[in-house]
């Protein structure tokens, strides 16, 4: 296990199932997974420099955004339709809105209290916070397809998860190469962790005020973080 890394996975099955078995709710769901990787991608992009663009920040990018695409036409498999991102049509709601961007200012903020410059801190942003998600990724995918199989859904993420794991390859290939990468990825990934445990939250109080969320206490967490 990743040093700073908390799984959810309890959690992560429990909150499916009933979704899964809710066209309404799997339609919110899947928007929502949409509207991640379409984020995602478009923080990508914005990492890219002006000329000196990788031919693997190209593919990673195409790939999420191409994910967004893929997770947005499953939803006519269950007769649902979201023509937008807008907080209503995704599963937490601000929750889900505040995950990512959360994320990158917060390992951006990390990083500048490190003494690091501008570049420094926009390069090895991108790759924590990739890492990080990819972790997540790693985790999530899996679950939700073994789910989907269990309930017969028309739903299939199999071709995602394959090129998440690609896509977290990559990001480990880049960080052997920083360092002092140990560390940091301890601590952004334990700010994932916050940050996703409070959309799970939100997404547990969607579905129903009554259920107990209990996830994992994480460890402590950099003061930068409120």
């Amino acid at each position: 296990m990743i040093k700073g890394f908390i799984s959810f996975e309890n959690e992560i099955q429990e909150l499916l199932h009933p979704i899964v078995q809710d066209p309404a709710l799997h339609g919110l769901w899947l928007n929502t997974l949409s509207y991640l990787e379409n984020c995602g991608a478009r923080k990508i992009a914005s990492c890219e420099h002006p000329t000196a663009v990788k031919e693997e920040m190209l593919k990673h990018a195409s790939e999420e955004f191409r994910h967004a695409f893929y997770l947005k036409k499953q939803l006519t498999r269950i007769d649902q339709h979201y023509e937008d991102y807008r907080r209503s049509y995704l599963l937490g709601g601000w929750a889900a809105y505040h995950y990512l961007n959360a994320l990158d200012l917060h390992a951006s903020r990390y990083l500048s209290m490190l003494g690091m410059n501008l570049l420094e801190i926009k390069q090895l942003a991108y790759l924590l916070v990739t890492y990080a998600i990819e972790l997540r990724a790693g985790e999530l995918y899996p679950l939700y397809q073994t789910i989907l199989k269990r309930h017969q859904s028309k739903i299939q993420v199999q071709s995602i998860l394959l090129e998440e794991k690609e896509h977290l390859q990559e990001m480990e290939d880049e960080l052997s190469r920083v360092s002092d990468a140990s560390t940091y990825i301890e601590s952004i990934c334990q700010i994932e962790a916050r940050l996703f445990e409070k959309w799970l939250e939100a997404c547990y109080l969607a579905i129903s005020p009554e259920n107990n969320f209990n996830p994992p206490a994480p460890p402590s967490l950099p003061v930068l973080f409120h």
